[in-house]
């Protein structure tokens, strides 16, 4: 009992005394030297209020038929380092027929024969051969009359750019990048791949048949004698030229090489609705009819995707830097501001002017000391 008493009494006093030996007032830690300022100092601004003018060539990626070279160019203006506009143009300048047209030139298709019972093969025409009767596939000559490649494609978007920073090469070589998104509306423009002539005519064409488009009427596919044409009931074509409007969206990556120049590889794809073969695609038309447009259409959702590489000039070529002075004063100002003080203005004081002095407590020093 008295061992335990003595514990207790020695407990209670090592208590006592340290809270007499504790601090009265508690002691802030001193802030460090980045407390309060921005992560990133005196930064390079290579977007804001700056031009881009963009010389581009590139290559079409998702073209079923024809993959076309393109040379063309891009302009673009930052409002902020995160936001800008942009507007592109690219030319189709160099025609690359794909394998799947290949292989339906190369006698994947039935080639039409000039005799119209279709047993002398010797020369072309606009007849089916009979040896071809139970193919349903359209002739040769049918098909390239309907086909039709891409001509041009432009776009006007809304550029974002949510990444950017410094990239450093094998620790040796470093430079700015930034990677960018952009949407908005897109034009592509479709001409026919093969000229008029023979092997790329209709079938219509060749026959002179008056009416091949409306079945509405009594003369619908029949030539001048009066006679129905198989070929024109069966497939009918018409080729999809024109200019369509669609949805463009992409993203693309820009490494700076100097302050006013970049190298600028992006992927852009513009959507529309298109009927590359310009034939019927439907089985619901009897008889089929090519609608290139309106309900029942025989086009489809067209994704024309496209691999561009630029090299990006900037104006004004120098770029600016954020200045850490200039946020830490806009700062100080807006917390003025908001605690209802009164804002100081951004010139610098001089130097050597004194510190105002601070009022006297009220009733004088001589009774504070008393």
């Amino acid at each position: 009992m008295k061992k335990t008493l003595k514990l207790s009494l020695t407990a209670a006093a090592i208590c006592g005394a340290g809270m007499f030996l504790l601090p009265s007032e508690a002691l802030a830690k001193k802030p460090g030297v980045l407390e309060g300022k921005p992560v990133v100092v005196d930064r390079l601004e290579l977007r804001k209020f700056r031009f881009q003018i963009v010389p581009m060539i590139g290559v079409s990626l998702s073209q079923p038929f024809v993959h076309k070279g393109l040379v063309g160019a891009k302009l673009r203006f930052d409002f902020t380092d995160w936001i800008g506009v942009r507007g592109s143009f690219m030319y189709g300048a160099v025609d690359v027929e794909g394998k799947l047209l290949k292989a339906l030139n190369d006698g994947g298709l039935p080639t039409g024969v000039a005799d119209p019972a279709g047993v002398d093969l010797s020369a072309p025409g606009p007849y089916r051969p009979q040896s071809e009767y139970d193919n349903p596939s359209a002739l040769r000559h049918d098909f390239r009359a309907g086909l039709t490649k891409l001509q041009w494609q432009a776009s006007l978007d809304l550029a974002f750019t949510p990444f950017a920073g410094k990239l450093g090469l094998f620790s040796a070589v470093f430079t700015e990048y930034d990677i960018y998104i952009f949407g908005g509306v897109g034009l592509v423009n479709w001409a026919r791949h093969y000229p008029e002539e023979l092997g790329s005519t209709s079938t219509s064409e060749l026959l002179g048949i008056p009416n091949s488009t409306d079945p509405s009427l009594d003369n619908y596919c029949e030539n001048m004698a009066g006679e129905a044409n198989s070929e024109c009931l069966l497939h009918p074509v018409s080729p999809d030229t024109g200019v369509r409007v669609g949805g463009s969206f992409g993203a693309g990556l820009h490494l700076f090489i100097t302050d006013w120049m970049s190298i600028n590889p992006e992927v852009h794809d513009i959507v529309v609705a298109h009927n590359d073969a310009g034939l019927n695609a439907t089985i619901t038309d009897v008889p089929p009819v090519v609608n290139n447009g309106g309900s029942g259409s025989d086009r489809v959702a067209r994704h024309n995707v496209s691999f561009n590489l630029g090299f990006a000039f900037y104006l004004p070529p120098k770029a600016k830097r954020s200045r850490l002075e200039q946020k830490l004063r806009g700062k100080k100002q807006s917390e003025a501001a908001a605690s209802g003080g009164v804002s100081v203005g951004t010139s610098p004081e001089p130097a050597n002017e004194a510190p105002p002095e601070e009022p006297a407590a009220e009733g004088g020093t001589e009774d504070f000391l008393e």
